[in-house]
């Protein structure tokens, strides 16, 4: 079990029983529904329950909270279900296959569309409400309830990197927003358990087991009108979801679908990929108009811009024959998979590296600090997940010496966030009151320079 020291300096490294049935909201200017049979505590925005009216609610239908909303938010005529956390976590996986572990990292769109078929069986039918799924379960990652990215309480999205034009075809100065959920399989679920069985994360626990599969839908709130020519917009024809945010009921469509497995094959231990959605697909489904982007199971270590340039290949990231148009326009660096909305400065591995904690300011591809290729290619290395990132200097991008012990958090950005938000910001888990955080955990925190991360 993981005791952090009463005083940390900050280290820098990159980036920083289910009950069913529904309530109306009874007042038309602020959100107070839950589910029906669970519990609607009154709580500020740390967790901490308030008399009523409080400023957040939180909805408790298990250990640890569904969503904490601003009580501000308006959900209009919304009559539909809320949002479950799916969070009975198992001690032992059961039986399954992976039939990706059978797929040679070549054949880049049939181990992509091996997993895609895997997450989506069950899921599509059961509206991505993991309760109602009874091919197999999925569960969530716990705590992403705090911050301004929280869980939203309709679909329980976060919210992810925004786009301003004229990225992605966007008009100069349009910002669109893109929100997004994560979903692990039953391997993934049981480290998720194990991390988070006592109220003290236990972060020596946090790897996962070949058969983990993770996946994540990814959503945007942009319009047509939003694109420099609408005719350009990618996601014509897309699924929808309909979130509360503090802009109100929202209806956003699906743009892009991450993916991540532990495979020992790997030089890391994990492959990521992911894709986009494309609307020239003539699928009848219409979440399977989804294209493969491509997939890294290694980081290319060395390969830079210039090694793009002369024409030599990446050897350990592969890029589909299907990817739409627009998304090969905004591959990661050095012409690595990357996302749609995700940075072209990273790439979908080189990110997931730096889980780790104590977690620091965003640094890497993203500072002007990191201006040599030789600065960038430290996010650019192989390593498995039991391995920390490491510490840089913020104010060389230079390697440094942590100064404090940095734990691995196994390429789970997700494990970050929620590690992140019971330590660093002290949070209060109103669901389990009788099991407040240790205080020596509590003791830990502030890392004052270290912003919130959010995947």
């Amino acid at each position: 079990m993981i005791r952090f020291p009463a005083s940390v300096s900050t280290v820098f490294s990159f980036f920083a029983a289910v009950c069913r049935g529904t309530a109306i909201p009874t007042s038309a200017s602020s959100f107070d529904a839950c589910s029906t049979g669970s519990r609607c505590l009154s709580v500020d925005t740390n967790g901490k329950v308030v008399p009523q009216p409080g400023p957040f609610v939180a909805q408790c239908t298990g250990r640890f909270p569904d969503y904490i909303v601003n009580s501000s938010h308006d959900a209009g005529a919304y009559t539909g279900p809320w949002f479950l956390l799916s969070q009975n976590y198992p001690t032992t996986p059961p039986q399954d296959s992976y039939p990706w572990l059978k797929i040679d990292f070549s054949d880049v769109d049939r181990y992509l569309y091996a997993l895609r078929d895997y997450s989506f069986e069950g899921m599509i039918e059961s509206d991505f409400r993991p309760e109602r799924n009874s091919v197999r379960p999925w569960f969530h990652m716990p705590l992403m309830t705090y911050g301004p990215p929280r869980r939203e309480p309709i679909r329980g999205l976060t919210e992810e990197r925004s786009v301003t034009g004229p990225e992605l075809g966007v008009k100069p100065n349009v910002t669109i927003r893109n929100f997004a959920i994560g979903f692990y399989n039953a391997p993934g679920a049981t480290t998720i358990g194990t991390v988070w069985a006592s109220a003290n994360p236990n972060l020596a626990a946090a790897r996962f087991a070949e058969g983990t599969a993770s996946f994540k839908i990814l959503f945007s709130n942009a319009k047509p009108e939003d694109f420099t020519d609408s005719s350009a917009d990618p996601m014509t024809g897309a699924p929808e979801f309909t979130i509360l945010t503090d802009k109100g009921l929202q209806t956003l469509r699906l743009l892009q679908m991450d993916v991540a497995a532990v495979d020992s094959r790997a030089p890391t231990g994990w492959v990521f990929g992911t894709f986009a959605f494309d609307k020239t697909a003539t699928d009848a489904v219409s979440w399977k108009r989804l294209r493969p982007v491509g997939m890294s199971w290694g980081n290319d270590e060395n390969y830079t811009p210039a090694d793009r340039a002369a024409g030599k290949k990446l050897t350990e990231s592969g890029l589909s024959s299907q990817i739409p148009g627009f998304a090969l326009k905004h591959l990661g660096w050095a012409g690595r998979p990357n996302g749609p909305v995700d940075n072209p400065a990273s790439g979908c591995l080189s990110c997931h590296g730096t889980a780790e904690f104590p977690v620091a300011a965003a640094l890497g591809p993203f500072s002007n600090k990191c201006d040599t290729d030789a600065k960038r290619l430290f996010w650019f290395r192989n390593f498995r997940g039991d391995t920390p990132f490491g510490a840089v200097d913020p104010a060389t991008c230079e390697q440094t010496m942590p100064a404090a012990e940095l734990k691995s958090l196994d390429f789970s950005l997700q494990m970050k966030v929620a590690v992140q938000n019971a330590v660093q910001f002290k949070v209060t888990n109103p669901c389990a009151p009788t099991a407040p955080l240790d205080a020596e955990m509590r003791s830990a925190a502030p890392y004052s320079n270290a912003p919130r991360v959010g995947r």
